[in-house]
């Protein structure tokens, strides 16, 4: 019997006549290969740079006169602005092309990476470092983007696990390279080291990747960009004010609350535009918003367990800085090791195995991680780091893979943004959190150590060695409250499934 023919894809239709898909032919092998290359090489030099500027923090606050409070603008005024450009991607990238922003971005990072380095005082500083954070906002999403377009389906998890071992080198070369450059050089190398890595990235750039085919020519959201950016700006203030303010500050809940009327705002404006930054209608989506929770989540304790680990290695154990960055070490190419191969598997098998897999090991790690203390040997301890990477790549690489995979190819660009920006605002909520729990726990173990002691009738315990007791048991009540939010996050999961998009 003869088939019935096909009715036409609306959405592919009208997406292809308003110009919002970029045409793509087949990409060679060796293209493919040339391509992802370049991008790890101009994603690395933001992955390096943000584990070498926290080393040198210290050494910025001497130079620009400023006190713990002030520099950390430094910090988040760079992820702030990071994260209000996410969301804007579909939208420019379809008036430019996925080549052209991406170049501009990258070009842009360079520039104002030298710019901080030429920073005079405070508030230059937080200038440029803000427009830095701007044009570092696309190169992440982007990268998923052009890699997703350049790869065929069956082969694109393996394009994600090339790129996330790439990146690992980030975490793991960059405390060490700013720690050397700090020692040696000066703090403002941190940011011109940008300037030989990021000129390489561009001119590779510049020679692989294809030339975008259509772009939109949809007119400027105004209203949409202000209420978005209102509501993302106050929201991440909010967050990582709590642990100088606390929670029901009259300051935080009136960010909180100002952030809640924008969200409202925005999707009131975004439902009643006809060309709207952010088309509302991805969240109808179910697969997407389901990899968008676990995405959210899987960042939330991956940045609050790297606080609480760094602080629980230090504080908590007694190692040097030198003597924590060698433990944590060998756990970053792990990491990237385990990530490739995860992506190559999510290729022949359904990514939900692997997030589920490495989420259910991940909890068990971390409530093995209660069992470490000063008397526990480096080897011990490392042995548990490269454990807890191996369960974290298991659900990166996927993760991504299946996200972009659920959506139509006019919403990839679009899509990656959000998911840069949910991934962020899980970051920024897990770091809050984890300090604000972990300031909570060191009061109580703090009184309980010294209550004791009272009771016992003996000498006062040194202030350090108390600091020391105290970190480690609040460190291990963090680490258990953890490992609950990981099984939690694994329950969307069993929902998932990969099923490619029309």
């Amino acid at each position: 019997m003869a088939s019935l023919p096909h009715p036409p894809d609306k959405s592919a239709a009208a997406a292809g006549a308003a110009g919002v898909v970029e045409t793509s032919g087949v990409t060679r092998p060796t293209a493919r290969w040339a391509i992802s290359l370049s991008i790890i090489l101009g994603s690395l030099t933001n992955a390096v740079m943000m584990g070498s500027v926290n080393v040198a923090v210290p050494t910025m606050m001497t130079h620009l006169r400023a006190d713990v409070t002030q520099i950390q603008w430094v910090l988040s005024a760079y992820l702030i602005a990071r994260t209000v450009v996410m969301p804007t991607l579909g939208w420019l990238g379809g008036r430019l092309g996925n080549r052209r922003l991406y170049l501009g971005s990258l070009s842009l990072y360079v520039v104002t990476s030298m710019l901080c380095g030429l920073a005079w005082d405070l508030e230059s500083m937080i200038c440029f470092r803000v427009l830095q954070g701007m044009s570092a906002g696309y190169l992440f999403p982007l990268a998923m983007t052009i890699l997703h377009e350049t790869y065929p389906p069956h082969k694109r998890g393996m394009a994600m696990g090339i790129f996330m071992a790439g990146m690992s080198f980030g975490p793991a070369i960059g405390p060490s390279l700013g720690g050397y450059l700090v020692d040696h050089w000066s703090w403002r190398a941190v940011f011109y080291i940008n300037f030989p890595i990021g000129l390489v990235a561009l001119v590779a750039a510049a020679l692989t990747l294809p030339a975008g085919g259509l772009r939109q020519q949809r007119s400027f959201d105004l209203w949409g960009l202000v209420t978005m950016t209102t509501f993302v700006v106050t929201l991440l203030l909010a967050v990582s004010e709590t642990r100088a303010y606390g929670w029901t500050s009259l300051y935080v809940l009136v960010l909180l609350a100002v952030a809640g009327a924008m969200l409202l705002a925005f999707v009131w404006v975004e439902l009643t535009r006809a060309a709207p930054l952010v088309n509302l209608q991805i969240f109808t989506n179910v697969p997407f918003v389901l990899s968008a929770l676990v995405t959210f989540f899987e960042s939330f304790t991956n940045f609050a367990m790297s606080l609480i680990i760094a602080l629980f290695l230090q504080t908590g154990l007694g190692l040097s800085a030198q003597q924590a960055g060698e433990i944590m070490l060998p756990a970053a190419f792990v990491w990237g090791l385990t990530s490739f191969c995860s992506g190559r598997l999510s290729d022949q098998i359904e990514s939900r195995w692997l997030i589920l897999t490495g989420s259910l090991s991940h909890a068990v790690v971390l409530v093995l991680f209660v069992g470490i203390t000063p008397q526990s040997s480096a080897l011990a301890i490392a042995g548990l780091m490269v454990m807890r990477s191996i369960t974290r790549g298991l659900i990166q690489s996927p993760i991504v893979t299946l996200s972009m995979a659920t959506l139509p190819d006019h919403q990839v660009r679009m899509g990656s943004g959000l998911r840069g920006l949910i991934n962020s605002l899980g970051a920024t909520f897990g770091s809050a959190m984890a300090g604000f729990f972990l300031q909570q726990r060191l009061g109580v173990w703090t009184q309980f150590l010294q209550d004791n002691q009272q009771r016992a009738v003996v000498a006062p315990m040194p202030d350090r060695w108390l600091a020391q007791e105290a970190t480690a048991h609040a460190s291990h009540d963090i680490f258990l409250i953890t490992a609950v939010v990981v099984l939690f996050t694994a329950i969307p999961v069993l929902w998932l499934r990969q099923r490619r998009a029309p």
